[in-house]
């Protein structure tokens, strides 16, 4: 019999995947389109440029790859990328434009500046046409400087009356602070074509999360409830500005479908995220001491009350509410804290010691009830740490 098999097409869950749709980037898409439309339709025409920002993982890079697919219509105008991350100084990303365009680039020699001149005069000899993207230039900026960058945004400034512009660009950086390094001139020649990019929040994280699982993993190896799981701890919320980032819900999806299949498993379960999680989001779990004796309890309960429900990474408040009055009781505790109380430790484990995660239910429940997950630490982890923790506050009073 052969090993299990939960992942069918990997490469749908790299970085490097551009999906067949975007999700909530269409606003963003039509304003890319709007910019570069005469310039796609019209090559040389006039000078077209724009920047996009955004925090990491916010589809600046996909949009601007899927921006690809609709500039090629065109035969005249090629599309070259510039990883910034790989290409750090000026140089080496002038260099990697010519090697783009198969040209042969003198090694050394020539300045970032000449470079450039070579690549126009290129461009102008055989009657070519670029859009060119820097991504993530903050790399170019902190390397060769923001003087460097200028140059390039201003380089048309030295070729006045030729009226025909070979290269557009596309700058892509994590927010708008670039333009304050900017020179007046460099500032004012790009313009004020700033698309941004807000971070996405869980309902969003979800929709992307479903597009890649169906290209990546094999039917019935993962539902629905994973998925929104993965989408509550990295989709934005109000006033929480450092989540939103597509590319962590996907590693984590992805680290989750790897550790299943090599545990030998059929599907993906709650603990197998719970590991994905913790291996890939930067997220500190507040000391358990220091919590309340019955918000340990409280928390016990919801950890047992999910062990108990081993394939759903959720349980009712209510399932959790009953399972701290049996904990009461199995530790002879006759005072109990009230419906109220218990919501109030909710509220603060999710907020302060940011150890849990909340949603509302959705379909297939009567009602409105809020569903609780534990997605930072293993359950089996916490119940030793909580019971350790509780036997020795309960044996000293």
């Amino acid at each position: 019999m052969g090993e299990l098999s939960v992942i069918k097409n990997p490469a749908a869950l790299t970085p490097d995947f551009i999906p067949p749709r975007l999700v909530d980037r269409e606003e963003q898409m039509s304003t890319l389109k709007m910019i570069f439309d005469d310039y796609i339709k019209s090559p040389g025409s006039f000078y077209a440029r724009a920047l996009l920002v955004g925090s990491t993982g916010t589809g600046k890079t996909i949009t601007s790859l899927k921006f690809k697919e609709y500039a090629s219509r065109s035969s005249t105008v090629r599309f070259i990328y510039v990883p910034c991350w790989t290409h750090r100084t000026m140089h080496s990303a002038v260099r990697h434009i010519g090697e783009s365009l198969k040209m042969s680039i003198p090694r050394r020699g020539f300045s970032s500046d000449e470079l450039l001149e070579i690549i126009y005069d290129y461009l102008k000899d055989n009657d070519m046409y670029v859009i060119i993207v820097l991504d993530d230039v903050f790399h170019i900026v902190n390397n060769s400087g923001a003087d460097s960058l200028g140059l390039l945004i201003r380089f048309y400034d030295e070729h006045i009356g030729e009226h025909d512009y070979h290269f557009s660009l596309i700058l892509i950086d994590r927010d708008e602070s670039l333009l304050d390094k900017l020179d007046a001139g460099a500032k004012s020649t790009l313009g004020r074509n700033i698309i941004k990019f807000p971070p996405y929040t869980k309902d969003q994280i979800y929709e992307i999360l479903r597009d890649r699982a169906q290209e990546a993993l094999h039917q019935g190896t993962y539902n629905d409830e994973i998925l929104e799981m993965i989408s509550d701890v990295t989709g934005a919320r109000d006033g929480d500005g450092g989540r939103g980032n597509a590319k962590q819900a996907i590693e984590i999806l992805w680290k989750a479908a790897l550790t299943a299949q090599q545990q030998g498993s059929r599907r993906i379960l709650p603990e197998h995220v719970r590991v994905a999680i913790k291996n890939t989001l930067p997220v500190h779990v507040g000391e358990l001491k220091g919590m309340d004796l019955h918000e340990k309890l409280f928390l016990l309960a919801i950890v047992e009350a999910l062990r108990k429900k081993r394939d759903v990474p959720y349980v009712t408040f209510g399932e959790a509410e009953e399972e701290y009055i049996m904990l009461c009781e199995r530790y002879g505790l006759r005072t109990k804290r009230s419906h109220g109380q218990l919501w109030h430790y909710l509220k603060d484990m999710e907020g302060t010691w940011r150890i849990i995660e909340t949603r509302l239910s959705g379909k297939g429940m009567r009602g409105r009830t809020t569903l609780i997950s534990i997605p930072y630490e293993s359950l089996n982890v916490l119940a030793q740490e909580l019971t350790r923790i509780l036997d020795y506050e309960l044996a000293v009073r």
